[in-house]
């Protein structure tokens, strides 16, 4: 049972809301994914989309920069360490007060007073000290005995309940993953081959079960007497069988198959895709930890550096029946039951027969409670800034291993008396002024806010300002006029008491207006087509807002020269153009050159004192309704010519047509049709029949104009 952590839950939501008349903005929370993207303390976020005071949990220290593998033997809970490759063991019923330490992972300052700073302290002490980087596999042999694996390497070593280390065995492998006793056979997942290794429980007989394509088994599970094995760097899912290919059960969208675990009824992968699709489960491991000893250098990180390796996870369930049938991980559903963007998932942990499943994350060192797809809280936010592993103790107490520095918790240690939740950073796109703040909840509730330039706080920021609150109907109600205007906001609410809770939170802010910016203005010619030219044309223009505010548009033309005074309104009487285009009658106008004005405001998201605009005129627009001229007809042999010209423009084309017939193209004299005058000729088929036949000519301007003569003729 998870016990009092299993009441541990959280609900958020950090959302620019739309844009309001005076170009205020609504930041809110009340969503438990995006409440998710905070960090607390002694907090619940539960799946409801509350914040509640919960637990806090009880941390030990160990040696090295990670606690990376985690085990629960009949002695007690071992955990295995990076870089110092050893083996720690919590010891039973031991604790001490906390000691006052600044947090491993950048997060917000403590609050004086916060639940933290009683956390109690586990007591840890060191079983054995191994060759190696990384203790990544652990399992309990029958008479108590410890098999481990470490990285990198195929060596695998027994340790006593005294701490002796001896040779088991040696794979021919370079990593090891995961270990698990299996129908008297001691199981091991390895890389870079795909393969799962056969050993005897004397650590002798050693063969290969799986060998597949893929190049590292990540995972293991027993599903009765039958294995699978999650693998990488193609996320999928194999059953063991006696082909040493072993069954495709199913194939992930996704990069690995990071752990796997069993409900009462199904069966959950853990599933990561990470954002340079080439990255091995080994490199992934070594980002992790911010070490390259992993990859044959010598210890090497920054515990200040940058976060874990940029990925996205899932957590995948499909249900296999009362009795386990395996074969229907080939044909259910997987349904997804959390999705995480900027998490890389690091172990599940199946805890009742319920399916309550625990998730660690590689971000912000974040536990998960998930019991379906709607059932999702967060129940534990760790110090440090991975949590690595999660494993049960010998009394059911949950225990998690964490990264940078290396720590392990056990979950809901103690009653929080007091909680703190604090919120992403907000980007408000530009320097902004604050406005009210309003907290729904219950209970005491205090708040503290800062601002600053830079997306994460430094010493740029201000200090954290206490914000008064007062009760207005359902909610707090506090302001935050008093901070500087700057582009990030940062929020931290204190729950003062075991029953106080916080539902929602709403910050209200207003960014500097920036003006739209016109980029272009177009005008389209009339289109030539066989039928009339139309009298209206379309006025384009590309626009951009800057500050995604909502604008409206004021459309003008003038004669090109004219002054200011002669510019003339094309908006439709009494509306307003929030389209980016207009259609345009130019059947008003004499013909003419003249150019069009387009001027943009942001009135309806700032209101017409706030309002900022920009105008932009396009280039020269000819208005030609002339139509063009045909000189008279002159007639030699089987030629007919004469000269068609526009006193305006160019003439475009000049067709033909005889005795009613399909009008045909005439050639132009020159070649081409460029110019305002264009002479041009109809030849005459050669076998045209005597008599007299009416030859019909139209030529046609750039605007779509025509005109017509006719001429007979006689064979």
């Amino acid at each position: 049972m998870l016990g009092p952590t299993a009441l541990l839950a959280c609900t958020a939501l950090l959302l620019p809301g739309p844009a309001t008349a005076g170009g205020t903005r609504t930041w809110t929370i009340s969503d438990q994914a995006e409440f998710d993207k905070g960090d607390t303390s002694g907090a619940a976020i539960e799946s409801s989309g509350r914040v509640t005071v919960g637990f806090v949990p009880a941390r030990g220290e160990v040696p090295g920069t990670s606690a990376f593998s985690c085990l629960s033997t009949k002695s007690g809970t071992l955990i295995g360490t990076a870089d110092a490759a050893t083996i720690q063991r919590i010891v039973p019923g031991k604790r001490r007060r906390a000691d006052r330490k600044p947090k491993a992972k950048a997060k917000a300052p403590e609050t004086e007073g916060t639940s933290e700073d009683d956390m109690p302290r586990l007591v840890v002490e060191q079983v054995a000290k191994l060759e190696g980087v990384v203790v990544s596999a652990m399992v309990e042999l029958k008479g108590g005995d410890i098999v481990a694996a470490t990285l990198p390497g195929g060596k695998l070593v027994r340790v006593d309940r005294k701490g002796k280390v001896t040779p088991f065995a040696t794979l021919e492998v370079e990593q090891i993953w995961a270990l698990l006793l299996h129908e008297g056979r001691l199981i091991a997942a390895t890389g870079p081959k795909g393969e799962v290794w056969s050993l005897s429980l004397a650590g002798k007989d050693a063969k290969v079960l799986l060998d597949v394509d893929e190049k590292d088994v990540m995972a293991l599970a027993a599903v009765g007497k039958q294995l699978v094995a999650g693998v990488a760097p193609q996320a999928k899912l194999y059953r063991v069988t006696d082909k040493p290919e072993g069954e495709l059960l199913f194939d992930f969208s996704g990069d690995e198959v990071r752990a796997l675990a069993l409900t009462k009824n199904g069966l959950v992968a853990a599933v990561n895709t990470f954002a340079d699709r080439k990255l091995s489960s080994l490199d992934a491991l070594t980002k992790t930890l911010e070490r390259t000893s992993l990859v044959g250098q010598a210890p090497a990180g920054n515990l200040d550096g940058e976060r874990s390796i940029q990925a996205s996870g899932r957590i995948y369930h499909v249900d296999l029946g009362p009795k386990r049938d395996l074969d229907r991980a080939l044909e259910a559903p997987w349904e997804t039951w959390l999705d995480r963007d900027k998490q890389y998932f690091t172990g599940v942990l199946a805890l009742d027969e319920v399916g309550t499943v625990l998730v660690s994350t590689s971000d912000d060192a974040k536990v998960y409670r998930v019991r379906g797809p709607r059932d999702v809280a967060t129940i534990a936010d760790l110090e440090e800034r991975q949590a690595t592993a999660l494993c049960t103790g010998p009394k059911g107490e949950v225990i998690a291993a964490a990264a940078h520095g290396a720590a392990v918790y056990e979950l809901g240690a103690a009653a929080a008396t007091k909680a703190r939740y604090v919120s992403d950073v907000l980007d408000t796109s530009q320097p902004a002024g604050f406005g009210s703040v309003r907290l729904r909840g219950d209970g005491p509730l205090t708040l503290r806010a800062r601002s600053g330039p830079s997306p994460e706080p430094d010493k740029r920021w201000t200090d954290w300002k206490n914000i008064a609150l007062v009760r207005e109907s359902t909610a707090w109600r506090g302001n935050l006029a008093a901070l500087p205007h700057r582009r990030y906001l940062q929020l931290e609410i204190v729950l003062g008491a075991p029953d106080a809770e916080l539902r929602e939170v709403a910050a209200f802010y207003a960014p500097e207006n920036l003006a739209p910016m016109l980029t272009r203005v177009e005008v389209d010619r009339p289109g030539i087509d066989e039928g009339e030219t139309d009298p209206k044309v379309t006025i384009s223009w590309k626009v951009d807002a800057r500050d995604d505010d909502d604008l409206m548009y004021d459309v003008r033309v003038r004669p090109e020269g004219s002054g200011e005074d002669a510019w003339m309104g094309l908006n439709p009487e009494g509306e307003l153009v929030t389209k980016r285009e207009l259609k345009w009658d130019i059947s008003s106008v004499p013909d003419g050159v003249y150019e069009v004005e387009v001027v943009a405001s942001d009135e309806p998201t700032n209101g017409t004192a706030k309002a900022r605009t920009d105008e932009l005129i396009s280039p020269p627009f000819v208005v030609d309704r002339q139509r063009p001229a045909i000189s008279t007809p002159t007639i030699s042999g089987d030629r007919v010519k004469a000269v068609a010209s526009d006193a305006s423009g160019h003439i475009h084309d000049v067709s033909y047509g005889l005795d009613g017939g399909p009008m045909r193209a005439a050639s132009a004299a020159d070649g081409l049709y460029d110019s305002g005058s264009e002479a041009f000729e109809v030849v005459l088929p050669a076998d045209l029949a005597k008599g007299s036949h009416r030859v019909v000519m139209r030529a046609r301007d750039g605007f779509g104009n025509t005109t017509s003569v006719a001429v007979i003729v006689k064979r």
